[in-house]
């Protein structure tokens, strides 16, 4: 099986010319991965749909793992970046509910099904390349909470995601129940009382 290393991404200017192709090429790769799943993100499909030559993903990508790593890193960006409601519960509830409208969308499963062989072709720091980006723009929402003394300063982040998304991600994908807002409030209390003073 080829191992992949994944990159923090090409070099890309941040506009003009470059920025739309980039643009292009990262939403026909996920216009692919929910239509056939990411085995379809190959260089002449993403090229085609795209509208771009082949010759352009040969210079930016090492290969078609790259690539479609580099549209799901893409999509990771501000996707479950909450609204700032004064309340660590508050931004906890914003959050969990951006991230079960995706994961309940067409994209959801698909980007799943995709996470699981990009984790597979690039030696397992696909899961770091595509969680991290996320983190970090969930950080001041955890910053503002310590800053208010909702939260312990020198409290993980990560974890405390965790405890959020991981029941999610079970619920849905493997228990196969809906999540309304009741049972995402009771998750989010019960998190709080884990973490907060």
């Amino acid at each position: 099986m080829k191992s992949t290393q994944v990159r923090s991404g090409p070099n890309r200017r941040p506009g003009g010319r470059t920025a739309q192709v980039t643009a292009r090429v990262n939403k026909a790769c996920l216009e692919l991965v929910v239509e056939h799943g990411a085995a379809a993100c190959t260089f002449s499909a993403v090229a085609a749909r795209a509208g771009v030559d082949r010759s352009t993903l040969y210079r930016r990508y090492s290969d078609e793992w790259e690539m479609r790593l580099d549209a799901l890193i893409s999509h990771a960006g501000d996707d479950v970046v909450p609204d700032s409601t004064g309340s660590l519960a508050g931004d906890l509830k914003s959050v969990a509910l951006k991230l079960v409208e995706q994961l309940q969308s067409r994209l959801g499963p698909a980007l799943l099904g995709a996470a699981a062989e990009l984790r597979l072709h690039s030696g397992g720091d696909y899961s770091r390349a595509y969680f991290d980006p996320r983190m970090e723009q969930l950080r001041p929402m955890f910053a503002s909470a310590i800053a208010r003394g909702e939260l312990r300063d020198g409290t993980d982040p990560e974890e405390l995601f965790s405890m959020i998304a991981g029941p999610i991600y079970f619920r849905i994908f493997i228990a196969a129940r809906g999540v309304d807002a009741p049972w995402i409030d009771r998750l989010v209390e019960s998190v709080c009382w884990l973490f907060c003073r």
